[in-house]
């Protein structure tokens, strides 16, 4: 009868021991590797905003992502190892190089350091009044009519005068604004923007306390009884332009 196997006689598994230097080393490499992808990250943001700048947007996008591949030469070159990686670790750093890239070249592309946001151009509203004994009408209550893109009615009667409110704004600064004035028989003439940003609304019809958003322009002009066609162009301080026009009609 065989002998029964006493618990005593059972061999206890002893785990290998730990290698605690082994693991800091890893851990320390691994980590300078990420820093590396980072700073990579930002090398071809900046790579992706001059393509964009210069050649064409969807190049510059598609050739910083691509510069993740050159890391497989330049990890070595910086006496980073690489040759225990499997596919999981490059995926991993494809991850951390691709969302980085994208926050660094979406940062590049808004001010301070790019600006690609053409102006915005509104017409807020438009009014007669009497220049007579009147010199600065944002000082008087008159009646205000929204403007529209097509065409704006305004009841002048008696009034000889045309105030019309214009929003020039941009994500940085509108440097320059021309504001021009077209009519049958009157031809082109130039008018000169007053910025009332910050001054209490004009507008009889305006809630009490209503002041005039930042952006805002206004400009006057002697009414002829025609339709005149306002037209506005504003360009920021890269160059970039924006172009709205819209008509005015008077009405007895």
């Amino acid at each position: 009868m065989a002998r029964r196997k006493r618990k005593e006689d059972e061999l206890d598994w002893i785990p290998p021991e730990f290698d605690e230097v082994g693991f800091m080393r890893k851990e320390i490499e691994n980590a300078r590797i990420a820093l590396a992808v980072v700073g990579w990250a930002a090398v071809g943001a900046i790579v992706a905003l001059l393509l964009y700048n210069y050649v064409n947007p969807v190049v510059g996008f598609l050739v910083g992502v691509a510069i993740f591949g050159s890391l497989y030469f330049l990890l070595p070159a910086l006496g980073l190892p690489i040759h225990g990686f499997k596919r999981k670790d490059w995926f991993s750093q494809a991850m951390i190089y691709f969302f980085c890239f994208l926050a660094f070249f979406i940062l590049l592309l808004n001010p301070p350091f790019a600006d690609h946001t053409v102006p915005t151009i509104q017409f807020f509203s438009a009014a007669s009044y009497p220049s007579t004994g009147l010199t600065d009408p944002a000082t008087h209550s008159i009646f205000c009519v929204p403007a529209s893109a097509g065409t704006t009615f305004v009841r002048v009667g008696q009034n000889d005068t045309l105030y019309v409110l214009i929003r020039a704004t941009d994500n940085v600064a509108v440097k320059t604004l021309i504001v021009q004035a077209a009519s049958q028989g009157a031809g082109t003439q130039n008018l000169t923007p007053t910025d009332v940003s910050g001054r209490a609304s004009a507008c009889s019809n305006s809630p009490n306390g209503t002041v005039y958003a930042p952006g805002t322009y206004a400009v006057r002009m002697l009414s002829t009884g025609l339709d005149v066609t306002i037209s506005v162009s504003a360009t920021d301080q890269v160059g970039l332009s924006a172009s709205q026009s819209f008509v005015i009609r008077p009405t007895t």
